[in-house]
């Protein structure tokens, strides 16, 4: 009679392990990077065969502070891409296509004005880019 309670136990327990680890095949996998003296580099959702798939994350030196979130699609850039100065502002805002720069670019000034607009296709740039002074004068197109 003991046995059958603890071989009832052990069914209970390999069952409930089960549902567990098909939760955590469902998460996405999830890579750290770390610098030498330990600081977080990097944070990146990847594949199954390990490349980038999802929002990579740079930080900068600090370990804190947000440099990029780049968008990536089995290890090519593909879709939004922000770049950040260290005050948090954006610096760059770029789309991605196939692993090439496509459609508007926008850049700003530090302080958080538009600097300049650039237009690719597939990784070129088109004429027509434009800068603007921090006050928003068109400067050069």
């Amino acid at each position: 009679m003991l046995a059958i309670v603890f071989m009832m136990g052990i069914g209970a327990c390999n069952s409930d392990t089960g549902s567990s680890s098909q939760e955590e095949e469902d998460q996405p996998k999830t890579v750290k990077k770390r610098r030498e003296d330990g600081t977080l580099s990097s944070i990146s959702p990847v594949d199954d065969e390990g490349y980038a798939h999802g929002v990579k994350v740079n930080l900068y030196e600090d370990g804190l502070t947000v440099h990029s979130k780049v968008t990536y699609e089995h290890g090519r850039k593909h879709g939004p891409a922000i770049w950040f100065f260290k005050n948090g502002k954006i610096y760059e805002h770029t789309n991605y296509y196939q692993n090439r720069k496509n459609g508007l670019t926008k850049r700003y000034y530090e302080t958080g004005e538009l600097y300049e607009e650039i237009n690719y296709d597939a990784g070129e740039e088109l004429p027509g880019k434009k800068k603007y002074t921090k006050e928003g004068k068109l400067i050069e197109q």
